[in-house]
């Protein structure tokens, strides 16, 4: 019996699959759960017909136009007209269900081709998943409805595990190992557990996947600091004759003798100066000398004295070992 505690309000509940004259299968199976909710699905199977009382017709009218009310506002508005030349809500529900019902075996050989052709692609584990359980659902309704109750748990067991093989095989390259697991298991779990590490196998791609980005954004700018690193190392080079930087006075296109302040040379090289003369007299009598490196150990008074070009000297050779 229907509830009678039915409220005279005007109803707000809105359902949330629309049909749009293609997804009737799916539609029919919301809003027949949904009046089985509220106790009225006797107005659509007939097993609440009209009464004769005049008293317990009116509230019959009032529950069956209720039910109209939710009919027409889960369908789209192009429809509503073709429902008009009929008063009750088991005579629209007949006409919808007349023309869009599809004939089952045109159905099932579309919903055949349809489950053939899915696969996940670019989809994520929840939105296959729901798409390929809509298919599969439609297509059980359809072949169990000419299944013998005696042969119905056979069928639905062998169902099950090709519904199973199916979902898991269709997944995308990256569930390789997620799937050659759950398909090594004895038993194989059910298509829930499967959900359930498959989603969990998915976040951890995810979080991998950006755990990746990271690390090679941060190379990235390790070397772009020491490229700009080594640079400013070089950058930073003065020359003490000019004082511009980038090169040291050796390779100063602008040398000035501080000693006898003439341009062309360095005091390094100043053929007035005392102690250029010495070192020239020194080195013509022993010429295997003349070339002194930054790690040599010189013995004697006069070449014991550093000068300013062999301190840069020996800076410039210090970055260029350390490829600054």
């Amino acid at each position: 019996m229907a509830n009678e505690n039915f409220s005279g309000r005007i109803p707000t509940e809105t359902l949330a699959i629309k049909f749009t004259g293609k997804n009737y299968a799916t539609w029919e199976f919301q809003f027949r759960m949904f009046l089985k909710g509220k106790e009225l699905w006797g107005h659509i199977d007939g097993s609440l017909m009209a009464p004769e009382n005049a008293k317990d017709l009116g509230q019959w009218e009032t529950k069956d136009a209720r039910i109209i009310s939710w009919l027409l506002g889960s369908i789209e508005a192009h429809m509503v007209n073709n429902l008009r030349p009929f008063n009750t809500a088991k005579g629209m529900w007949d006409y919808l269900k007349r023309i869009y019902h599809q004939d089952n075996t045109a159905r099932r050989f579309q919903l055949e081709l349809e489950i053939g052709n899915l696969s996940q692609g670019d989809l994520s584990i929840e939105q296959y998943y729901s798409g390929f359980l809509n298919l599969w659902g439609e297509y059980s309704n359809i072949i169990y409805s000419k299944v013998p109750k005696e042969a119905l748990a056979s069928i639905q067991a062998i169902h099950e595990v090709s519904k199973h093989d199916q979902f898991l095989m269709k997944l995308r390259s990256d569930f390789d190992v997620a799937r050659a697991g759950l398909l090594n298991r004895n038993p194989v779990p059910s298509l829930d557990i499967c959900l359930g590490e498959l989603l969990r196998e998915e976040q951890r791609l995810a979080t991998q996947a950006v755990l990746g980005a990271s690390l090679e954004k941060s190379t990235v700018i390790n070397v772009a600091y020491a490229a700009q690193g080594r640079n400013r190392g070089k950058n930073q080079l003065q020359c003490y004759s000019c004082k511009e930087f980038g090169h040291i006075a050796r390779n100063c296109s602008k040398k000035f003798c501080n000693y006898c302040k003439q341009h062309g040379h360095i005091i390094k090289e100043c053929p007035t100066r005392p102690e250029n003369r010495r070192t020239q007299a020194f080195q013509a009598t022993i010429p295997n000398l003349n070339v002194i490196g930054p790690t040599s150990t010189v013995t004697g008074t006069n070449q014991s004295v550093l000068t300013p070009e062999m301190v840069q000297q020996m800076i410039l050779t210090a970055f260029s070992t350390l490829t600054l």
